[in-house]
């Protein structure tokens, strides 16, 4: 009898195993998820974030060609077409030419990350010219917020904005430039993009509006960034004819311009015409 009741009765080591394999059969019977979540990773969208380097250009595929002489020198020939599509990848592009030596290109990084307010990262980059620096936007907001900005210095030292194209030249200055332009009395149902973009096309390419337009918070006028061309002229006569003449226009500061008396010097405001039949001398 003895031998048969030591036949039914578990070593002590057997029985714990056997216990704990129950334990952790249960436990995975249960809560399949928690087994095998720590040798899971996680998918693509819940990793964490991280930033990469620049992405490379968008790539433009021009057909093959071979070299023309033209006069005697080497030249390679493109269409308009082929050089406006080559130039769109850097359609939001502009340039900085800072007025003194240039702070290095690790603090203008630094500047603009933290006082321009852009919503994507520019690539910054030197050019031929060491006071110049190439800026690739990510978008034409973050363009147009570099373009308006009143404050063009970084770390002290002022610079000039300039909208990049495929006719730029470092040497030269283009003769587009931002100018801010306000338009006094303007009721404040007016101050939407679309009407501010037609009000200014007579004179130049509408940018943006300041804060205060856009939000509404001062409604004497409207305040807007317009790129205008300073290089204006005119012919007096057929253009480029002999006897004609190539007239430039230079803008200086505008005087104020009174619409009542049709003087300079003020604002309709501070006129002191009383009358509508006062004369003045």
């Amino acid at each position: 009898m003895g031998d048969d009741f030591t036949l039914f009765t578990p070593r002590p080591k057997r029985f714990g195993r056997f216990l704990w394999v129950a334990i952790l059969g249960a436990l995975a019977s249960l809560w399949p998820p928690l087994m095998g979540q720590r040798c899971q990773k996680p998918p693509p969208d819940v990793r964490r974030p991280h930033f990469s380097g620049p992405l490379a250009t968008a790539e433009f595929e021009v057909p093959f060609r071979a070299p023309k002489i033209i006069e005697g020198e080497l030249c390679f020939l493109f269409s308009k077409d082929e050089i406006k599509k080559s130039a769109e990848p850097f359609r939001f592009s502009s340039v900085l030419k800072f007025l003194k030596r240039r702070p290095s290109l690790d603090a203008i990084r630094a500047f603009i990350h933290s006082r321009w307010g852009l919503v994507g990262i520019p690539v910054v980059s030197t050019m031929s010219r060491p006071c110049n620096v190439f800026i690739q936007f990510q978008s034409e907001d973050d363009l147009n917020k570099a373009m308006a900005r009143e404050a063009t210095e970084v770390d002290g030292v002022h610079y000039r904005v300039f909208r990049w194209s495929p006719e730029f030249k470092e040497d030269e200055e283009p003769s587009l430039v931002p100018v801010w332009v306000s338009l006094p009395g303007l009721p404040p149902h007016f101050y939407h993009s679309s009407f501010l973009k037609i009000f200014t096309a007579p004179f130049g390419k509408y940018i943006c509006r300041d804060n205060t337009t856009r939000c509404a918070t001062r409604t004497d006028g409207a305040r807007v960034c317009v790129e205008m061309d300073a290089a204006s002229f005119f012919w007096i006569g057929s253009p480029g004819a002999h006897a004609s003449w190539y007239q430039e226009v230079v803008f200086e500061t505008l005087p104020t311009f009174c619409t009542k008396c049709k003087k300079q010097g003020h604002s309709e405001k501070k006129c002191k015409l009383g009358g509508e039949n006062t004369i003045l001398n």
